[in-house]
C-alpha cells in the first residue's frame, strides 16, 4: 500500500507539472500572437486612414476641376446673361426653349463624363436654371421656365443614355434641387464636405463669370453672372473601390448615422467608452475596438469636418477573426504537443516513481524490524542485498537517468515553443518592413512627378506656403520662375513623345544642376518647371538664376541620334512685390513668362505690374 501511494503522487506530481507547463506555454502564445496582430492590424488600418485622405483630396481635387470646366465653358455667362433677359419677355420662345436645352445637354454629358452625383447652375439673380441628378442606374436631367409660370422641365435618362429632348415633360418640381439660392450668390470658388440628402457628399462651388452689356452706356464689362454647384456623394461605389484598394470593410457616417458601407448592421460610429458627446469627440483619427452583429472588429475612425463642424465620419475595419483562428490553431499544435510529450512522460514517471519508491520502503520496513528487535532469515538476506553496494548504485543511477530523460522531454518541448514563436516574429517583421516599402512608394508617388522625379503641384505647393512663412516672419524675399519650353510641340510631333520625354527629364536635370539645395525645381505640367528661390537679396539674384538657366537649355540636346536645340521663355515675380501669396506669385510669374514669348523667346522677363 505504501509503495503504491508513494508511486501515485509521484505520477500525479509530474502528470500536474507537465499539465501547467503546457497551459502557461498555451496562454504565453496566445497572448504574444495576440498583440501582434494587434500591430499588424494598427499598421494595416493606418495606412488605409492614409489612403482615404488620398482618395477624398483627390475627389475633392477632381470635383472642383470639373466644376471649373463648366463654369468656364465658352459662352455659358453670356448663355445665362440672355435667359435672364429675355425669359420674361415672353419674346422668342422656341429659341429660349432650345437655348435651355442645349444647356441642360451639355451639364448633362459633363455631370456624366466626371460621374457627378448632382449638379445645378443657378444665375445671377440666384434662380436655378438647369441641373442633373444620378442616382444609380438612372438620371434626371432639366431646366426651369419661369415664364409664363414657374415651370420645371424633367427627363429621365437611363444610365449611358444620351439625353433625348422629346423626353422632357413638365413638373412641378425637381426632387433634390431648391428654385433658387437664398442670399447672395458666393463669390469665390468653394469646395468643402457637406450633408446632403442624408448623405455625406463633398460640394463645390464656383462662380460663372462673362462680359455683359449695358445698354444704356454701351459699354462691356466682365462679371459674375452664375454659379455653378456640384455635388459627389460617397456613396457605395466610393466606398466599395476603398474597400478593395486596402482589403478592409469600410463604413461613411453622418451625424444621424449610416451614409453608406459595407456593414449595414453598423448603424453608428463606435467612438469609445470615453467619445460619448459630439463635443468631446477628438479632431485626430481614432483607433479602438467594437461588435459589429456578434463579430469582433479593429476599427480606425476618421472624422469629417465642414468649418470646423463635425459632420460625419469614415470607418475602417478589420475583422478578428483570423485572430482568433490562428490563436485556435497555434494552441491546436501545442495541445497535441503536450500530449505527445506526456505519452513519453508518464511511461518513464511511474518506473521513476517504482524505482523510488520501493528502495525506501524496503529500508523503512527493514528499519522498523530492526528496531524492534525482530531476528528471522528473511532479515538476514534483505540485509546482506542492501550490503551489496554496487545494486544500490545502479537503482540510484536508474533513478537520474529517469529524471534526466524527463527533463530532456521538457526541454524539447519548450525549443518547438520557441522555434513556433521565432517563425510567427520574422513572418511578422517581413510583412511590417513590405508595408512600410509600399508607404514609402505610394508617398513618392503621391509627391512626385512620375516622368521626371522632380516634386508635383502639391509638394511644390507645400514648400511655396512654407517659404512664404518664412519671409513673412523674417521679412526677406523670394522668388518664384516660371519656365516654358520654346517650341516642344514640334520636338514631340517629328520625334514622337517618347523622345519629348527624354528631353524633359535631361531640360530637368539641367534646371536641377543649375539650383541651390535650398531651392525647389518641379514639373507645373506638359514642359512646363516652376523654380522657387526661398531666400533671396534682390531681384538681382533671380535674374542671374534664371539666365543660369537659359544658357544651360540653350544647349544641344542628343536625341535619336541627333542634336537638337531648344530655348525657354522665363518669367520672374518677387514676393513680396509681384504678390503676396501663391495664387498671386503664379499668376504674375505667368504673365511674366508670357511676356517673355511675347518679346521674341529665350528671354528672361521680370513682371511689372501693367500701368
Amino acid at each position: 500500500m505504501k509503495i503504491t501511494r508513494l508511486r501515485d503522487e509521484l505520477l500525479l506530481g509530474a502528470l500536474a507539472i507537465s499539465v501547467v507547463v503546457a497551459l502557461a506555454s498555451m496562454l504565453a502564445v496566445a497572448v504574444v500572437i495576440r498583440h501582434q496582430y494587434m500591430e499588424q492590424a494598427h499598421a494595416v488600418l493606418s495606412k488605409a486612414a492614409r489612403v482615404i485622405d488620398d482618395q477624398l483630396s483627390d475627389r475633392k481635387n477632381s470635383l472642383l476641376s470639373a466644376s471649373r470646366q463648366l463654369a468656364n465653358q465658352k459662352n455659358l455667362g453670356s448663355t445665362l446673361w440672355y435667359l435672364a433677359q429675355y425669359s420674361q419677355s415672353g419674346l422668342e420662345r422656341a429659341t429660349l426653349a432650345n437655348t435651355y436645352q442645349q444647356l441642360a445637354r451639355d451639364t448633362y454629358k459633363l455631370g456624366r463624363v466626371a460621374k457627378l452625383s448632382k449638379i445645378a447652375i443657378y444665375d445671377v439673380n440666384g434662380n436655378l436654371v438647369v441641373f442633373s441628378q444620378s442616382t444609380g442606374k438612372r438620371e434626371s436631367v432639366g431646366y426651369v421656365e419661369r415664364a409664363p409660370e414657374l415651370a420645371f422641365m424633367v427627363a429621365t435618362v437611363k444610365d449611358n443614355e444620351e439625353l433625348n429632348t422629346l423626353a422632357l415633360h413638365p413638373s412641378k418640381a425637381a426632387e433634390g434641387f431648391e428654385s433658387r439660392i437664398g442670399g447672395p450668390l458666393p463669390q469665390q470658388e468653394i469646395t468643402r464636405f457637406a450633408i446632403n440628402d442624408d448623405k455625406l457628399a463633398i460640394e463645390s462651388q464656383v462662380p460663372i463669370m462673362g462680359v455683359t452689356f449695358d445698354p444704356t452706356s454701351g459699354k462691356q464689362e466682365i462679371k459674375q453672372l452664375g454659379l455653378v454647384a456640384t455635388i459627389q456623394f460617397l456613396d457605395d461605389a466610393f466606398v466599395d473601390y476603398l474597400s478593395r484598394l486596402n482589403d478592409v470593410k469600410l463604413n461613411v457616417f453622418t451625424l444621424r448615422g449610416l451614409s453608406s458601407g459595407n456593414l449595414g448592421a453598423y448603424q453608428a460610429p463606435d467612438w469609445g467608452a470615453d467619445q460619448t458627446a459630439a463635443t468631446s469627440l477628438p479632431q485626430n483619427i481614432v483607433f479602438n475596438e467594437t461588435v459589429v452583429d456578434g463579430t469582433d472588429f479593429y476599427q480606425c475612425l476618421i472624422p469629417i469636418y465642414a468649418e470646423k463642424q463635425l459632420i460625419g465620419s469614415i470607418a475602417a475595419l478589420q475583422s478578428k477573426q483570423p485572430v482568433r483562428k490562428n490563436i485556435w490553431e497555434m494552441v491546436g499544435i501545442l495541445g497535441l504537443i503536450a500530449a505527445a510529450c506526456l505519452l513519453i512522460i508518464l511511461p518513464l514517471a511511474r518506473f521513476f516513481a517504482t524505482t523510488v519508491a520501493r528502495p525506501l520502503s524496503d529500508l523503512s520496513r527493514l528499519f522498523r524490524s530492526v528496531a524492534s528487535g525482530e531476528q528471522s532469515a528473511s532479515l538476514s538476506a534483505e540485509l546482506s542485498q542492501l550490503e551489496q553496494t554496487k545494486q544500490r548504485h545502479v537503482e540510484l543511477n536508474d533513478l537520474t537517468q529517469s529524471f534526466v530523460a524527463m527533463n530532456r522531454a521538457v526541454t524539447q518541448q519548450f525549443q518547438q515553443i520557441q522555434e513556433i514563436n521565432a517563425s510567427l516574429e520574422n513572418s511578422i517583421a517581413q510583412r511590417t518592413t513590405e508595408l512600410r516599402v509600399a508607404n514609402e512608394e505610394l508617398t513618392n508617388l503621391a509627391s512626385h512627378d512620375a516622368l521626371t522625379g522632380l516634386p508635383n503641384r502639391k509638394l511644390l505647393s507645400d514648400r511655396v506656403q512654407i517659404a512664404l512663412a518664412s519671409a513673412r516672419r523674417n521679412s526677406t524675399q523670394l522668388a518664384m520662375l516660371f519656365i516654358d519650353l520654346d517650341e516642344f510641340k514640334p520636338i514631340n510631333d517629328t520625334l514622337g513623345h517618347e523622345f519629348g520625354d527624354q528631353l524633359l527629364k535631361k531640360a530637368a536635370r539641367r534646371i536641377e544642376a543649375c539650383m541651390r539645395e535650398s531651392d525647389t525645381v518641379a514639373r507645373f505640367g506638359g514642359d512646363e518647371f516652376i523654380v522657387l528661390l526661398p531666400n533671396i537679396e534682390s531681384p538681382v539674384d533671380a535674374l542671374a538664376a534664371a539666365e543660369k538657366i537659359r544658357l544651360t537649355i540653350s544647349h544641344p540636346f542628343e536625341l535619336a541620334g541627333q542634336s537638337r536645340k531648344i530655348s525657354t521663355s522665363i518669367g520672374i515675380a518677387i514676393f513680396p512685390e509681384h504678390g503676396s501669396d501663391e495664387s498671386a506669385l503664379y499668376k504674375n510669374a505667368d504673365a511674366a513668362m508670357y511676356q517673355a514669348k511675347k518679346d521674341g523667346r529665350n528671354i528672361v522677363h521680370l513682371y511689372s505690374s501693367p500701368a
